[in-house]
């Protein structure tokens, strides 16, 4: 019972957070801001993770396990949110990407052979580095926006978890019996 919930709570939670992340992406878009490698956009997203994780994690450990939480199902909670808001911002991506404008790609390879030459790589290193770099379709772009994000996740809820852990409930100060099917579990 307990898994189905926290697939459905996640599932909601993650559903608003890819919402707010790619509202955020697309107000840059339409201002004519790049939304490759953009420090402030990447800021943003950082903290509309942490929040959403915070959020999400926090509502499912009061309202569905009565204010008790472990550790584990903490980090479990914040990792499948940001999993599934990272999947609905990967589609927002390939999409643009793919349909309405290819030139995000570019950018993207434009800047990375600039950071290449701004680093001191010879030429021929350049040239091999860029030969693959020029190959990335917009699917392996939206994947690889997918697992920075869930690489973020994971990170930001170890972090959210540690806080978040609770082994009784607050409300009626009983530990948790671990061998009884009470819904303090």
């Amino acid at each position: 019972m307990y898994y189905k919930t926290l697939f459905k709570h996640s599932f909601l939670f993650g559903s608003l957070v890819g919402a707010v992340l790619i509202l955020a992406s697309l107000t840059f878009y339409w201002k004519g801001v790049s939304i490759n490698y953009n420090p402030t956009l990447l800021f943003i997203n950082r903290g509309l993770i942490i929040l959403g994780i915070y959020f999400g994690v926090r509502k499912y450990r009061d309202e569905v396990l009565f204010g008790v939480i472990s550790y584990g199902r903490a980090f479990v909670a914040g990792t499948l949110m940001i999993a599934v808001a990272s999947s609905f911002y990967a589609m927002y991506i390939y999409i643009l990407t793919s349909y309405f404008d290819g030139g995000i790609l570019q950018e993207a390879v434009d800047f990375t052979e600039k950071g290449l030459v701004e680093i001191g790589y010879d030429d021929d290193q350049i040239e091999l580095l860029m030969a693959f770099y020029r190959k990335i379709t917009p699917g392996i772009f939206a994947f690889s926006q997918w697992l920075g994000k869930v690489m973020a996740g994971v990170f930001f809820s170890l972090i959210v978890a540690f806080f978040f852990r609770q082994k009784r409930n607050l409300f009626n100060n009983s530990p948790i019996d671990k061998f009884n099917d009470s819904k303090n579990q």
